[in-house]
Protein backbone atom coordinates (compact mmCIF):
# COMPACT_ATOMS: atom_id res chain seq x y z
CA UNK A 1 0.00 0.00 0.00
CA UNK A 2 2.64 2.76 -1.16
CA UNK A 3 -0.32 5.43 -0.93
CA UNK A 4 -0.67 5.21 2.47
CA UNK A 5 3.00 4.88 3.45
CA UNK A 6 4.71 7.50 1.50
CA UNK A 7 8.49 8.68 1.90
CA UNK A 8 8.88 11.15 4.46
CA UNK A 9 10.32 13.44 1.49
CA UNK A 10 6.60 13.53 0.89
CA UNK A 11 4.99 14.47 3.97
CA UNK A 12 4.20 18.37 4.14
CA UNK A 13 4.15 19.48 7.37
CA UNK A 14 2.36 22.75 8.37
CA UNK A 15 1.70 25.27 11.54
CA UNK A 16 -1.54 26.37 9.84
CA UNK A 17 -4.19 26.10 7.27
CA UNK A 18 -7.54 27.04 6.46
CA UNK A 19 -8.09 23.03 5.33
CA UNK A 20 -5.71 20.17 4.66
CA UNK A 21 -7.92 18.99 2.09
CA UNK A 22 -7.67 22.38 0.50
CA UNK A 23 -3.60 22.63 0.59
CA UNK A 24 -3.74 19.12 -0.53
CA UNK A 25 -6.11 19.42 -3.98
CA UNK A 26 -3.20 22.52 -4.45
CA UNK A 27 -0.65 19.90 -3.99
CA UNK A 28 -2.14 17.58 -6.23
CA UNK A 29 -3.62 20.49 -9.36
CA UNK A 30 0.48 21.65 -8.96
CA UNK A 31 1.79 17.85 -9.76
CA UNK A 32 3.95 17.66 -7.04
CA UNK A 33 5.30 14.66 -4.78
CA UNK A 34 3.63 15.87 -1.61
CA UNK A 35 1.38 12.67 -0.21
CA UNK A 36 0.17 13.40 3.19
CA UNK A 37 -0.47 17.30 4.78
CA UNK A 38 -0.35 17.38 8.21
CA UNK A 39 -1.22 20.54 10.28
CA UNK A 40 -0.65 21.72 13.59
CA UNK A 41 -4.15 24.51 13.46
CA UNK A 42 -6.98 24.20 11.22
CA UNK A 43 -9.02 27.07 10.80
CA UNK A 44 -11.66 26.24 8.42
CA UNK A 45 -11.66 22.29 8.42
CA UNK A 46 -14.78 20.40 6.72
CA UNK A 47 -16.61 17.22 7.15
CA UNK A 48 -19.40 15.49 5.67
CA UNK A 49 -21.91 17.76 4.56
CA UNK A 50 -19.88 20.62 4.69
CA UNK A 51 -20.14 20.57 8.81
CA UNK A 52 -16.91 22.22 10.01
CA UNK A 53 -13.99 20.75 11.45
CA UNK A 54 -11.82 23.53 13.60
CA UNK A 55 -8.96 22.42 15.33
CA UNK A 56 -6.99 24.45 17.70
CA UNK A 57 -3.17 24.32 18.36
CA UNK A 58 -1.44 21.63 19.68
CA UNK A 59 -4.92 19.98 20.42
CA UNK A 60 -6.05 17.83 17.24
CA UNK A 61 -4.42 16.29 14.35
CA UNK A 62 -5.73 17.39 10.89
CA UNK A 63 -4.18 15.35 7.76
CA UNK A 64 -4.77 14.41 4.29
CA UNK A 65 -3.88 11.83 2.21
CA UNK A 66 -3.50 12.32 -1.64
CA UNK A 67 -4.39 9.06 -3.02
CA UNK A 68 -2.42 9.18 -6.49
CA UNK A 69 -1.62 5.32 -6.31
CA UNK A 70 -5.61 4.79 -6.99
CA UNK A 71 -6.36 6.81 -10.11
CA UNK A 72 -10.32 6.63 -11.41
CA UNK A 73 -11.02 4.57 -8.60
CA UNK A 74 -14.80 3.32 -8.59
CA UNK A 75 -15.12 3.53 -5.36
CA UNK A 76 -13.22 5.76 -3.63
CA UNK A 77 -15.28 5.89 -0.35
CA UNK A 78 -13.75 2.52 0.34
CA UNK A 79 -10.24 3.91 0.70
CA UNK A 80 -11.94 6.39 3.64
CA UNK A 81 -13.12 3.60 4.83
CA UNK A 82 -10.27 1.65 5.15
CA UNK A 83 -8.28 4.90 6.68
CA UNK A 84 -11.13 4.77 9.39
CA UNK A 85 -10.48 1.04 10.35
CA UNK A 86 -6.43 2.11 10.44
CA UNK A 87 -7.38 4.93 12.80
CA UNK A 88 -9.83 3.30 14.59
CA UNK A 89 -6.65 0.22 15.41
CA UNK A 90 -4.03 2.55 15.95
CA UNK A 91 -6.67 4.48 18.87
CA UNK A 92 -8.07 1.32 20.05
CA UNK A 93 -11.08 2.93 19.26
CA UNK A 94 -14.74 1.92 17.14
CA UNK A 95 -16.33 2.52 14.07
CA UNK A 96 -20.11 4.02 13.19
CA UNK A 97 -20.60 3.72 9.57
CA UNK A 98 -19.63 5.00 6.82
CA UNK A 99 -16.41 7.38 8.90
CA UNK A 100 -16.76 8.40 12.34
CA UNK A 101 -14.55 6.96 15.36
CA UNK A 102 -15.39 6.75 18.28
CA UNK A 103 -14.25 5.93 22.29
CA UNK A 104 -16.80 4.85 24.50
CA UNK A 105 -19.65 5.84 21.84
CA UNK A 106 -18.56 9.96 21.67
CA UNK A 107 -16.75 11.04 18.86
CA UNK A 108 -12.83 11.03 18.84
CA UNK A 109 -12.44 11.87 14.90
CA UNK A 110 -13.78 11.47 11.58
CA UNK A 111 -12.81 10.50 7.64
CA UNK A 112 -13.69 12.53 4.77
CA UNK A 113 -12.89 11.28 1.26
CA UNK A 114 -13.32 13.63 -1.66
CA UNK A 115 -12.63 13.39 -5.11
CA UNK A 116 -10.20 15.97 -7.61
CA UNK A 117 -8.73 16.06 -10.64
CA UNK A 118 -5.20 16.14 -10.92
CA UNK A 119 -3.22 18.14 -14.05
CA UNK A 120 -3.78 14.41 -16.49
CA UNK A 121 -7.56 14.80 -15.40
CA UNK A 122 -7.57 11.48 -13.84
CA UNK A 123 -10.02 11.53 -10.71
CA UNK A 124 -7.71 11.11 -7.40
CA UNK A 125 -9.33 10.74 -3.75
CA UNK A 126 -7.61 12.73 -0.95
CA UNK A 127 -9.04 11.20 2.04
CA UNK A 128 -8.76 13.79 5.64
CA UNK A 129 -8.69 12.46 8.73
CA UNK A 130 -9.34 14.51 11.85
CA UNK A 131 -8.33 13.33 15.40
CA UNK A 132 -9.09 15.13 18.76
CA UNK A 133 -6.05 14.52 20.36
CA UNK A 134 -5.16 16.93 23.87
CA UNK A 135 -8.76 18.28 24.50
CA UNK A 136 -9.60 18.65 28.13
CA UNK A 137 -13.04 19.87 27.35
CA UNK A 138 -15.68 20.63 24.96
CA UNK A 139 -18.37 23.26 24.08
CA UNK A 140 -21.57 22.35 26.11
CA UNK A 141 -23.04 21.82 22.32
CA UNK A 142 -20.95 18.82 21.65
CA UNK A 143 -20.23 18.03 25.61
CA UNK A 144 -22.02 14.93 25.24
CA UNK A 145 -21.37 13.51 21.89
CA UNK A 146 -17.34 14.48 21.68
CA UNK A 147 -13.96 13.23 23.40
CA UNK A 148 -10.47 13.02 22.61
CA UNK A 149 -7.57 11.11 23.71
CA UNK A 150 -6.67 13.21 26.45
CA UNK A 151 -10.40 12.37 27.88
CA UNK A 152 -10.26 9.10 27.40
CA UNK A 153 -6.89 8.29 28.19
CA UNK A 154 -5.47 10.73 30.08
CA UNK A 155 -2.52 11.19 27.45
CA UNK A 156 -1.29 13.97 25.39
CA UNK A 157 -0.53 12.93 22.20
CA UNK A 158 2.29 14.31 19.10
CA UNK A 159 0.38 14.99 15.94
CA UNK A 160 3.08 14.16 14.09
CA UNK A 161 3.63 10.40 15.40
CA UNK A 162 -0.41 9.69 15.57
CA UNK A 163 -0.22 10.29 11.72
CA UNK A 164 2.39 7.97 10.96
CA UNK A 165 0.87 5.25 13.54
CA UNK A 166 -2.54 5.53 11.61
CA UNK A 167 -0.03 4.79 8.30
CA UNK A 168 1.90 1.85 9.18
CA UNK A 169 -1.51 0.26 10.42
CA UNK A 170 -2.29 0.26 6.37
CA UNK A 171 0.48 -1.97 5.57
CA UNK A 172 -1.45 -5.05 7.03
CA UNK A 173 -4.55 -3.95 5.26
CA UNK A 174 -5.71 -5.40 2.05
CA UNK A 175 -6.26 -3.54 -0.98
CA UNK A 176 -9.90 -1.68 -1.06
CA UNK A 177 -10.24 -3.72 -4.26
CA UNK A 178 -14.25 -4.15 -3.02
CA UNK A 179 -16.36 -4.47 -0.10
CA UNK A 180 -15.24 -8.01 0.63
CA UNK A 181 -11.32 -7.38 0.97
CA UNK A 182 -12.49 -4.96 4.10
CA UNK A 183 -15.81 -6.23 5.55
CA UNK A 184 -14.01 -9.27 7.95
CA UNK A 185 -11.51 -5.99 9.58
CA UNK A 186 -14.21 -3.44 9.61
CA UNK A 187 -16.77 -5.66 11.47
CA UNK A 188 -13.99 -6.14 14.53
CA UNK A 189 -14.76 -2.51 14.99
CA UNK A 190 -18.03 -2.04 13.69
CA UNK A 191 -20.48 -0.53 16.21
CA UNK A 192 -23.19 0.81 13.30
CA UNK A 193 -26.15 -1.47 14.64
CA UNK A 194 -28.44 0.15 17.02
CA UNK A 195 -27.35 3.94 15.85
CA UNK A 196 -29.71 6.39 14.25
CA UNK A 197 -29.29 7.87 11.08
CA UNK A 198 -31.05 10.65 9.44
CA UNK A 199 -32.15 10.46 5.77
CA UNK A 200 -32.25 12.55 3.01
CA UNK A 201 -35.85 12.70 3.21
CA UNK A 202 -35.48 13.21 6.78
CA UNK A 203 -37.09 10.19 8.12
CA UNK A 204 -34.89 8.46 11.27
CA UNK A 205 -33.61 5.66 10.25
CA UNK A 206 -31.49 2.83 13.11
CA UNK A 207 -28.34 1.08 11.56
CA UNK A 208 -28.46 -2.54 11.09
CA UNK A 209 -24.89 -3.11 9.74
CA UNK A 210 -23.39 -2.82 6.76
CA UNK A 211 -23.92 -4.21 3.30
CA UNK A 212 -21.90 -6.17 0.71
CA UNK A 213 -21.24 -3.08 -0.84
CA UNK A 214 -19.86 -1.29 2.17
CA UNK A 215 -23.70 0.45 2.13
CA UNK A 216 -25.42 1.37 5.70
CA UNK A 217 -28.54 -1.23 5.83
CA UNK A 218 -31.18 -0.10 8.01
CA UNK A 219 -34.38 0.03 9.78
CA UNK A 220 -37.04 3.45 8.68
CA UNK A 221 -40.04 2.41 10.58
CA UNK A 222 -39.74 -1.04 10.75
CA UNK A 223 -38.73 -1.50 7.09
CA UNK A 224 -35.16 -2.10 5.52
CA UNK A 225 -32.99 0.70 3.71
CA UNK A 226 -29.95 0.47 1.81
CA UNK A 227 -28.31 3.56 2.20
CA UNK A 228 -25.42 5.18 0.56
CA UNK A 229 -22.75 7.17 2.23
CA UNK A 230 -23.06 10.26 0.66
CA UNK A 231 -27.05 9.99 1.54
CA UNK A 232 -26.83 9.69 5.59
CA UNK A 233 -25.82 11.71 8.75
CA UNK A 234 -24.99 10.10 11.75
CA UNK A 235 -27.99 11.19 14.50
CA UNK A 236 -28.05 10.48 18.01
Amino acid sequence: MKLFTPEKSEWLFLDEVDSTQTVAAQQLAGDTAIGVVVAATQTKGRGRFGREWHSEKGTSLSMSVIATGYPDHQAAYLLGMELAIATAGALHAKLHWPNDVVLKGRKVGGILTEVMLDPSGRRIPIIGIGINLNQSSFPPGIADRATSLQIEFGITSDPRTVAEQILVRTKSLPEPTGWSALADIWAVFDTTPGKGYILPGGEKAIGIGVGSGGELLCSVSGESRTVLAADAILGG
